[in-house]
């Protein structure tokens, strides 16, 4: 089977494998092994971070959507409140303005009439007037108007 000399060989260099291994564990792989670890570590603290960063984003998102929403709603009740006043002005102002028109439009109403009431008496005068000069001139006598 196998020999001494084999096995004697086979020992030989499995020593310098052995230290190697060692050594290399030592020196090379745990050292990596325990970057790779705190690494790994620091990356799902930053990920916890990071989603903690998230949560507190959306919240902060949430809490001005909030105030947004209830600014517009706000400035929608004083827009209508604003509207509804100058309606209200509004309608005050065409009231005020048509009694003012009413007014006016009384008052010259007066001032016509009265002139139409001089006008005809001054028309009547000046018929009665031109009717007996008329009369006078077909007759060729004076005729006096009543």
């Amino acid at each position: 089977m196998i020999d001494e000399v084999t096995l004697e060989m086979v020992l030989l260099q499995l020593i310098p494998f052995l230290i190697t291994v060692f050594g290399l564990h030592a020196i090379i792989f745990k050292p990596m092994l325990a970057h790779l670890a705190e690494r790994e570590r620091h990356i799902d603290g930053f990920k916890g971070e990071a989603n903690n960063l998230q949560d507190d984003v959306a919240a902060k998102v949430a809490e001005l959507e909030a105030k947004l929403t209830e600014a517009r709603r706000e400035s929608l009740a004083e827009r209508n409140k604003l509207r509804l006043e100058s309606k209200v002005a509004e309608a005050e102002m065409l009231a005020s303005a048509r009694a003012k028109a009413e007014v006016i439009i009384g008052d010259a109403r007066e001032a016509l009439a009265g002139d139409r009431d001089a006008a005809s008496k001054q028309l009547q005068a000046t018929a009665r007037g031109l009717s007996s000069s008329i009369a006078s001139t077909i007759l060729g006598r004076t005729v006096e108007g009543n």
